[in-house]
């Protein structure tokens, strides 16, 4: 469950949603799109964002306006935390027919509203607009409902004057055999570091195992925990290369929580072994690693 700031409650009805939270990365909601505009600050965490056709890794700090309609999620990196082991957020969500009032009752407003409206894709606010963005969104932590109105009236403004702007998705039409593929593919990269089990990954896209596995052979050609091995050895071979880790190190650090296993998938799938493969790669002398 999401943990709400005491700043959420209201003391009566609202015209928009003003969301602080603190949560366990993996309580995130998943793919979802709603009827409402949502804007979104990253205050904490780090990871890969999926919205309409785009995935893109992302990080703290970042501000991005997604229009009516928009698959989007989040996947944060469950090593990238505060002290307590938690990501933190501020999302602003709102309809089309408040800005419709706002622009009817502050003619001042109405064409800032109409170029706002206009936005049919997610995009992401360059540093300095973020900066301004994220400052009145954290004032707004502490503010009253009625002083919370009077922010997101300068929120319209600035959202709607910023030049500076990058397309960060769009929609698209809807293929259920290729949205569930990149969902498998995007929790694969976040999580291969952690433990993956079948139900898991069924879960999560929310099919039953049984279906889970028909569905993945059918679409790749191959079993689930193939493709997590073929993935968690490409992280090994980056590691090999890259960091001066023991190969017990990598192992555990691309997945896998038995050596052995993992130097047999490792020679199955690239013909020699961990330590060859750094040996040709880095040019080390493996007889000094600790297996």
């Amino acid at each position: 469950m999401k943990e709400k700031n005491k700043n959420n409650t209201t003391d009566g009805p609202t015209s928009f949603v003003f969301d602080y939270v603190h949560l366990d990365p993996k309580e995130q909601i998943g793919l979802h799109h709603q009827s409402t505009w949502e804007l979104s600050y990253i205050i904490y965490g780090t990871g890969i964002r999926l919205i309409g056709d785009t995935s893109e890794p992302f990080d703290s700090g970042e501000v991005i306006l997604i229009p009516p309609g928009i698959p989007h999620c989040w996947y944060f990196d469950g090593n990238v935390t505060d002290h307590r082991g938690r990501i933190a957020n501020i999302t602003v969500k709102f309809d089309t027919a408040l800005l419709n009032r706002c622009a009817h009752c502050f003619a001042e407003l109405a064409m800032p509203i109409e170029r706002l409206k206009s936005t049919d894709a997610a995009i992401k606010y360059d540093q300095q607009t973020a900066d301004s963005l994220s400052d009145i969104l954290k004032r707004m932590r502490v503010q009253s409902d009625a002083e919370k109105a009077v922010s997101f009236l300068r929120l319209l403004l600035m959202m709607s004057d910023s030049a500076k702007q990058t397309v960060v998705g769009q929609q698209r039409q809807p293929d259920k055999e290729k949205e569930r593929l990149r969902q498998i593919e995007i929790y694969v990269t976040c999580n291969a570091k952690r433990s993956i089990t079948l139900d898991d990954m069924a879960r999560h896209i929310g099919m039953n195992r049984a279906s889970f596995c028909v569905f993945f052979k059918k679409a790749t050609n191959k079993t689930f925990i193939t493709y997590l091995n073929e993935h968690r050895i490409d992280l090994a071979c980056q590691l090999l290369a890259e960091q001066r880790l023991t190969i017990s190190d990598v192992c555990y650090a691309s997945g896998f929580d038995n050596i052995p296993y993992f130097n047999r998938v490792f020679k199955r799938l690239k013909g020699v072994s961990p330590g060859t493969f750094r040996k040709a790669h880095s040019g080390e002398d493996v007889s000094a690693q600790t297996y």
